[in-house]
């Protein structure tokens, strides 16, 4: 038995056959790649992830999950990296959606840092940033921006006409304002694509490592974006230092990144909506973020 939390069940329910095939697909993983995988962790909830050892005795990670296409996303952005500012890749089956990653220990996450000085934990971000932002050529593997923001379009018909209350204007100056930021990108990098306080972790042999990227393709601004929605709500003063910060130290237009916040913001109420739940708070945050 895997040790499957119900959290990971309910998320997984609607792939049935995947969820029943799970156990087999790990016992062929590790027989493939000689590692004894543990019970998971017990805070999964998308993807399958569990502590594993290899037959050398060196601590690893196995991660499975059934979203294959994101999957290839974040292999292909893990072996541009090599290891420099993110976890090592040391094994992947992107049909399967597996890959076996180095343990990153002690792996204390940057929210321990952020509890006691915000400031500290924003240049902590702002450098393993600037460590992952570089140049890429094709084939490259990733998955372009505009790809990722393509909520917008599907959503276009509805939102832009207001259905069930969703402010109509602010959607159209969000999507005009996205177009734009994507027209006028003239440096696309690798992004993590989900940088935040969980997603760093300190390592013992190379102090902080990002993890679980989702390996995109754009302009730099898009990348600091969801560092402002965690640990938690903040007061605004606090985003708007943030920001200052970010913009400070890896050199962006204030403005621009701002504006990137926003759209961002959007994007994310632009899911909700389509997945049925409640997308006010997410709006009234996309507001927030056009005062900053």
């Amino acid at each position: 038995m895997l040790g499957l939390t119900p959290d990971f069940i309910r998320s997984n329910q609607v792939d049935p056959d995947w969820l029943k095939a799970l156990p087999e697909l790990v016992d062929v993983l590790a027989r493939r790649w000689g590692v004894r995988v543990d019970r998971p962790f017990p805070d999964i909830r998308i993807n399958f992830v569990a502590p594993a050892t290899r037959a050398d005795g060196t601590h690893a990670v196995l991660k499975v999950s059934r979203h294959v296409g994101e999957t290839r996303n974040e292999i292909a952005a893990l072996r541009l990296w090599t290891g420099r500012a993110a976890t090592r890749l040391l094994d992947a089956d992107t049909d399967l959606g597996a890959l076996l990653l180095e343990r990153i220990e002690p792996g204390t996450m940057l929210v321990e840092v952020a509890n006691t000085d915000d400031d500290a934990a924003t240049m902590t971000a702002a450098e393993v940033l600037r460590a992952l932002w570089r140049p890429v050529a094709e084939p490259h593997g990733l998955r372009p921006l505009d790809s990722w923001c393509d909520a917008y379009a599907r959503n276009r018909p509805a939102l832009s006409r207001g259905a069930y209350g969703f402010p109509a204007a602010l959607f159209q100056r969000a999507d005009a304002m996205r177009q734009d930021l994507l027209d006028s990108t003239r440096e696309p990098v690798a992004l993590h694509g989900d940088l935040h306080h969980y997603n760093i972790l300190r390592s013992s042999n190379a102090d902080w490592l990002a993890i679980d990227p989702k390996g995109l393709v754009g302009d730099r601004g898009f990348d600091v974006c969801q560092f402002f929605r965690n640990p938690g709500a903040v007061p605004g003063h606090v985003n708007r230092r943030r920001l200052d910060i970010f913009c400070a130290e890896l050199d962006l237009d204030r403005k621009r990144t701002r504006d990137w916040c926003f759209v961002h913001a959007m994007l994310d109420a632009c899911w909700e909506f389509e997945d049925g739940n409640p997308w006010q708070d997410v709006v009234a945050y996309a507001q927030e973020t056009m005062s900053w």
